[in-house]
């Protein structure tokens, strides 16, 4: 908690998060309090007075054990008020239930998990909401309000419902959140840096600030990521047009067409359709050129697995298939007459297939003729990071991506020996 000072006893051992390992405990107002020892770029955050405190930061900075602390402190320090740590889904919202409700046991009367509020010795009260419902928000009075993961809660659920609760009695906001666009959470950390709005004070807060995160971990993530995820997540950079997974698409295309003459092992990525979606074979060379590009749909199965296979064929390729569902048994068929290689889609290894995509056309290791389906599929492919931390990646709703799987299958085929095993913190 930031009215803390650092411990004067052994220092204790400390885990990632910034937390150290076995509590650290201090009488104060004949209340025994947990507390952590916080990292200097936490300091920073705790020592500041103004009202409204916006903080960018990349995961794993220890943003949450920073605002846990922050919120309980308010809470114990104003009887009988109000506090309010907002989430934008509910079971994010249940996190940090947990998280206070385990740091502070010793300041906690009440505390109840269907209804994520906690009470104090002193009746101040700490309510858990979701931001999915902006309007079941709105009309409390509040003198505290943290937003957990802020870029991802909508505009009006600040605008409309949140800022209006806090006018009454000039509460508090401390907002934390890695950057996801420049939207209104931008905007208020914008404020944060203009020196004549003074109640707002705002940070840019990386990864490598916190001294608990070994830096060669982080120097790995940026050569697995795509520069622009590393940028965001873990530099805590705001970023225009956060929404694509591909860069430099148009710089990669080359005048030539296809079939065309291929430079050491093809690698034909399939990506299977039946009906609505399309079937799609891409080759990739050597040299990371497109040579080969079919695509079709509302075909039998026993006529794709020929065409799949003269391809492979006429050209000595190696096969990367979608083996997932439907894929299974076709793999098994095509192992029987061609070289051919299944790949099981999960959330991970989807994410490390298109991500090593994402890298190659960045670096402009792949390139193709201007094929108008793939080049507007890989336009619109996007990622969104969930406010669980998850990385997901698809086309838009109603849009096709079967050029890009294939695309990325074939990549990945032509350039990787197995999954990276480096995971996005």
């Amino acid at each position: 908690m930031s009215n803390t000072s650092q411990s004067s006893q052994a220092k204790p051992r400390k885990n990632k998060g910034g937390r150290p390992k076995g509590a650290v405990t201090k009488n104060i107002e004949k209340e025994r309090i947990k507390l952590y020892e916080p990292h200097p770029a936490q300091w920073k955050i705790h020592k500041s007075k103004k009202r409204f405190r916006i903080v960018a930061c990349g995961r794993r900075f220890g943003k949450s054990l920073m605002a846990a602390n922050e919120t309980t402190k308010f809470a114990y320090e104003n009887p009988r008020e109000t506090t309010w740590w907002v989430a934008p889904v509910y079971s994010q919202a249940a996190i940090g239930f947990k998280m206070i409700k385990n740091s502070f046991p010793d300041l906690i009367k009440n505390a109840n998990s269907a209804s994520l509020k906690i009470i104090l010795h002193n009746n101040a009260k700490i309510e858990f909401r979701s931001a999915e419902r902006p309007d079941n928000l709105r009309g409390e009075g509040l003198g505290w309000v943290t937003i957990d993961e802020a870029a991802f809660m909508s505009e009006e659920a600040w605008y409309e419902a949140l800022r209006p609760a806090l006018s009454d009695r000039k509460g508090q906001l401390l907002a934390i959140g890695t950057p996801k666009g420049k939207n209104w959470f931008y905007h208020l950390w914008i404020n944060g840096q203009d020196k004549e709005q003074e109640d707002f004070e705002s940070w840019q807060m990386s990864t490598y600030q916190n001294p608990y995160i070994d830096p060669a971990e982080i120097d790995s993530l940026k050569r697995t990521l795509p520069e622009r995820v590393f940028r965001q997540e873990i530099l805590a950079e705001f970023l225009d047009d956060t929404g694509g997974v591909f860069r430099y698409v148009d710089e990669n295309i080359r005048p030539y067409s296809l079939p065309t003459t291929a430079e050491g092992l093809v690698t034909l990525g399939v990506d299977l359709a039946k009906y609505e979606d399309f079937t799609v074979l891409i080759g990739i060379d050597g040299s990371g050129k497109v040579v080969y590009f079919d695509r079709f749909n509302q075909i039998d199965w026993a006529l794709q697995k020929r065409r799949i296979i003269e391809a492979a064929r006429s050209m000595a390729a190696k096969v990367v298939i979608d083996s997932t569902g439907i894929g299974d048994p076709i793999f098994e068929d095509l192992s029987r007459e061609i070289w051919v290689e299944g790949i099981k889609f999960t959330s991970s290894s989807k994410t490390n297939i298109i991500n090593n995509l994402a890298m190659r056309i960045e670096q402009h290791d792949i390139t193709y003729p201007n094929i108008p389906e793939l080049i507007y599929e890989l336009k619109l492919y996007q990622y969104d990071l969930t406010p669980t931390g998850k990385l997901k990646m698809n086309a838009p709703a109603g849009k096709h991506d079967d050029c890009v799987i294939a695309l990325a299958l074939a990549a990945w085929g032509n350039s990787s020996e197995g999954e990276p095993s480096v995971r996005l913190l």
